[in-house]
């Protein structure tokens, strides 16, 4: 099975140490975020589609055409155009209808990964305590996902999104709904998806999202105290 893993983020609000690297080749415990996530895969995972722009040289010098006993295959994003517009980038060499999608710049738990791979479509959340700063999602019966809300002033839910799912290649006939930035974005994507089909929703465990310099340093912490 292939997972598609979204890398193309600069991270301008972790600077300075995204002035040379992209976001998930920011160090974190020694190693890149995007090392970390890597792997955090099941061993399902066979090949990683890199979908990379900023400064995605680095990426593709670190990682090479195989990495921990997996393919690498890059696709070059050439504008911020969106998560969701990344994603479809891969849709032509989506080998299978299945596939795994992650952000390459949050922290996951392997177990968690692993427990997405039962059904389809599944999507990762957590309880947040600043869900104002996520796209957070209400939840029906049975765990069925009713909607999503992102970056809301006043969000109903703390359960954030957390850019972790199984998704099948449906996803692709959704109309895309930019936003005010011209973006297209994910997470709205798999908003309006819900409306039509039954979106499996799963509580994770562990989730450190990294978006500045402070998130750095409480991930070395949570990673050590997971060590054993």
């Amino acid at each position: 099975m292939q997972a598609v893993i979204l890398a193309a983020g600069e991270g301008k609000r972790l600077r300075p140490l995204t002035d040379h690297v992209p976001k998930p080749m920011v160090r974190i415990a020694g190693k890149p975020i995007l090392e970390h996530t890597i792997r955090a895969l099941p061993k399902e995972i066979d090949e990683v589609i890199l979908v990379i722009g900023y400064k995605g040289e680095v990426v593709q010098s670190y990682f090479g055409d195989s990495f921990e006993g997996r393919t690498i295959t890059y696709v070059w994003q050439e504008a911020p155009k969106g998560t969701m517009h990344a994603l479809a980038l891969a849709k032509d060499i989506l080998k299978d209808d299945l596939f795994l999608a992650l952000y390459a710049d949050d922290l996951y738990d392997p177990i968690d990964i692993a427990n997405c791979m039962q059904t389809v479509p599944v999507i990762l959340v957590k309880e947040t305590v600043h869900p104002e700063r996520f796209g957070v999602c209400l939840v029906g019966e049975k765990g069925r996902l009713i909607s999503i809300f992102e970056k809301h002033e006043n969000p109903p839910s703390n359960l954030a999104f957390i850019g972790a799912h199984l998704l099948d290649k449906s996803i692709f006939n959704v109309q895309s709904l930019p936003m005010p930035n011209g973006e297209i974005n994910l997470t709205k994507q798999i908003g309006v998806w819900a409306e039509q089909r039954h979106i499996q929703v799963i509580r994770a465990h562990f989730w450190h999202p990294i978006g500045y310099p402070e998130d750095v340093e409480s991930a070395e912490r949570l990673l050590a105290e997971k060590m054993p």
